[in-house]
């Protein structure tokens, strides 16, 4: 073996030494990545059981106005008695306040609701984007490796 075969192997050792240490850099970011994208998976569940109790509630609200519409209807279109509705007015409208009251608190959940549903949409848009991130960078290493390996397959060859 002379001087070059020499130097010639110490820098294909040099390069395997060195890609060996990226290599376990991208390891490490593929195991972090891989829990992220597992608390993600775990967050979109918990967004999901969220969204499901924002459709219930939106499904209470148009039960709500209809209720609302059918008692105001009842009571600006009944006009059979005035004793009659004088006696049964005080209730519907009791009745009215109180459901224009919980239609109120209910718009305000709805709106509140589809707040955090965009937020978590968003959420899911940027774990979309990191996992695509991984994929790269998952081929990065992918290449890295094939590369290392035709070194050594390169050093074998002049040994």
């Amino acid at each position: 073996m002379d001087f070059t075969d020499n130097d010639s192997l110490k820098h294909l050792v040099a390069e395997n030494e060195s890609l060996k240490e990226r290599l376990n850099e991208y390891q490490y970011i593929i195991v972090v990545k891989e829990k992220e994208i597992l608390e993600l998976r775990l967050q979109i569940a918990q967004d999901n059981e969220i969204k499901s109790h924002l459709d219930n509630q939106a499904m209470e609200l148009e039960v709500l106005q209809n209720y609302i519409g059918n008692i105001d209807h009842q009571t600006t279109g009944s006009a059979s008695s005035q004793m009659h509705l004088q006696h049964q007015a005080s209730d519907p409208i009791h009745q009215l306040q109180d459901l224009k009251q919980q239609y109120a608190y209910l718009q305000t959940q709805l709106t509140d609701l589809q707040t955090r549903l965009q937020d978590l949409n968003n959420r899911n848009l940027l774990l979309q984007q990191q996992t695509n991130r991984i994929a790269q960078l998952e081929s990065f290493l992918a290449d890295a490796e094939q590369e290392r390996d035709e070194w050594k397959a390169l050093a074998n060859l002049r040994e």
